[in-house]
C-alpha cells in the first residue's frame, strides 16, 4: 500500500482517560447544581458509552442523563455552555492525574519513529486539552502534528479532520493509516480513503471492536506491524 504516516487517536487509543472524565465531570455536574444522585447516574460505564464525539457532546448527554432528561431537551442544550466554562476549569486542572498510557504504547510509538514515520495525533478532545495530556505523559516527543477536536470546522467521524491531517503531513489519505478505538474512528477513515487499525482495549459505545472492518485489530500499539501492513496489496 505504500504507507507514509500514521495518525494516532488519543483517548482510549493511547492514554485510558476514563478516569479523569469521572473526576472532571463530577466537579462540572456539582458546580451546576446536581444532587449527588444526579451525578452519580454519571458513572465510568455512562462516559465509557458516551465519550468520543467531542466535549459538547459529552456534556449534552451527561447532564441530560443526570437530570433523566432526552439527549435533544432544549433546556440541556441551554445549559451546555455554562457546563463548559466548569467542565474547562476544572479539566485543565486535573488533566492527566486520572488516567494512564496504556501497556505497548512508548513502546509502538517508538517502532513507528524507528521506521521514519511522520505521526500526528488527531483527536476530538479539544487540542489545548490533548497537547497537555501528551505532554504530562511523555508522548508528545512522538508526534509532528497534534490537532483537536476544535482545529477544524467539523469533528471526526467527519472525514475532513483527516484530510486536513494529512495535508499537513504531507501525505495522501491511502497512504496514510488511522490508529484508533471506535467505530467513530473507522468512519471517518474510511470517509476520508485512510486505512485503519483498529486497538481493541478502547471505548466503542458499548460495541465490539473487532465487528468493525479493519486492516487489523490489535491489543496493544506495539502489536502493530507496520511492514506486513505496507506489503498488502
Amino acid at each position: 500500500m505504500h504507507l507514509q504516516a500514521a495518525i494516532i487517536d488519543l483517548d482510549g487509543t493511547m492514554v485510558d482517560t476514563l478516569g479523569d472524565f469521572v473526576v472532571v465531570l463530577q466537579h462540572t455536574l456539582d458546580a451546576m447544581g446536581c444532587h449527588p444522585i444526579e451525578i452519580a447516574r454519571v458513572d465510568r460505564r455512562f462516559i465509557e458509552l458516551t465519550v468520543g464525539k467531542g466535549t459538547d457532546d459529552l456534556l449534552r448527554r451527561s447532564l441530560a442523563h443526570a437530570w433523566g432528561l432526552p439527549d435533544d431537551d432544549a433546556e440541556v442544550a441551554q445549559q451546555v455552555p455554562q457546563a463548559w466554562q466548569h467542565y474547562q476549569q476544572h479539566y485543565t486542572r486535573l488533566n492527566g492525574q486520572h488516567s494512564d498510557v496504556f501497556p505497548g504504547v512508548f513502546e509502538g510509538l517508538e517502532k513507528l519513529k524507528a521506521a521514519g514515520l511522520p505521526l500526528a495525533c488527531l483527536t476530538n478532545k479539544p487540542t489545548a486539552f490533548a497537547q497537555a495530556l501528551l505532554e504530562r505523559k511523555g508522548l508528545r516527543r512522538f508526534f509532528d502534528h497534534v490537532f483537536g477536536g476544535d482545529a477544524f470546522e467539523r469533528k471526526k467521524p467527519d472525514p475532513l479532520p483527516l484530510f486536513k491531517t494529512c495535508e499537513a503531513l504531507g501525505t495522501l489519505p491511502a497512504h496514510t493509516v488511522m490508529v484508533g478505538d471506535s467505530s467513530n474512528d473507522a468512519q471517518a477513515a474510511r470517509a476520508a480513503g485512510c486505512p485503519v487499525v483498529l486497538v481493541t482495549h478502547g471505548y466503542n459505545h458499548g460495541e465490539p471492536i473487532d465487528q468493525v472492518p479493519a486492516l487489523a485489530h490489535i491489543a496493544r500499539l506495539d502489536e502493530l506491524d507496520w511492514a506486513a501492513l505496507a506489503a498488502r496489496p
